[in-house]
């Protein structure tokens, strides 16, 4: 933007040794004035970011109980913000409202991927996002439960579930596919991992890593 402004008022400036120019090439040189002035208005009116960015899907994190239980989504937030992934970090318990400007996003701009990832409550209530898009007709690119406590069925407008539970020692539960589903469902476990819990498995950094990568590659530009 600097060297735009720049280059935009030196042409200002200049207008060569007036007895070189001809009428016609000072009203040509006028004429070019006014258009850059007017891209120049036009390119400042826009909002930050407006020029260069576009709507590439959706993605939402949804924390856990209470909004202080995963912090690990921050740093998830970070990550995605500086690779430029568009994204969204919402309470649990916003879900309807998630569900809702998903729809409306995919109605007026067609058909784009979906991304939801969830800890805890935010994992269950992730599935019942999907399940309401399900009534759009909106597919789901991918879901991601991390340590869902009473996890709904998935339902079949899911492509893709990642879901990180513990059999034992652990509090998060095994997602199940409902009627119809014909995607892919991952169930991995982590019981036996001293160093993991149910507070604490949003801020793995082999998750996280894993997370970043598969989500770059599916809103990439």
């Amino acid at each position: 933007m600097t060297h735009f402004v720049n280059d935009f008022e030196a042409l200002l400036v200049y207008h060569g040794p007036s007895s070189t120019r001809s009428p016609a090439t000072s009203m040509k040189q006028r004429c070019l004035q006014w258009i850059v002035m007017l891209a120049a208005i036009l390119l400042l009116s826009l909002p930050a970011g407006a020029a260069s960015t576009r709507y590439r899907g959706d993605v939402y994190l949804l924390r856990g109980f209470g909004d202080v239980f995963s912090e690990g989504l921050d740093q998830l937030g970070a990550d995605f913000a500086k690779a430029g992934v568009p994204f969204k970090v919402v309470s649990h318990g916003n879900w309807r409202g998630v569900a809702t400007t998903i729809i409306a996003n995919q109605k007026k701009s067609g058909p784009k991927p979906v991304v939801l990832i969830g800890h805890s409550l935010g994992a269950n209530n992730a599935i019942r996002v999907a399940q309401r898009l399900k009534t759009a007709g909106i597919k789901v690119t991918w879901l991601v439960t991390l340590a869902a406590t009473a996890p709904p069925l998935v339902p079949s407008n899911v492509r893709k579930v990642t879901n990180h539970y513990f059999s034992h020692g652990g509090w998060g539960a095994v997602v199940h596919p409902g009627p119809g589903f014909r995607g892919r469902l991952e169930n991995i476990d982590h019981a036996g991992k001293a160093e993991i819990g149910h507070f604490n498995l949003d801020q793995q950094p082999a998750i996280q890593r894993a997370l970043l990568r598969r989500v770059k590659a599916i809103v990439r530009p």
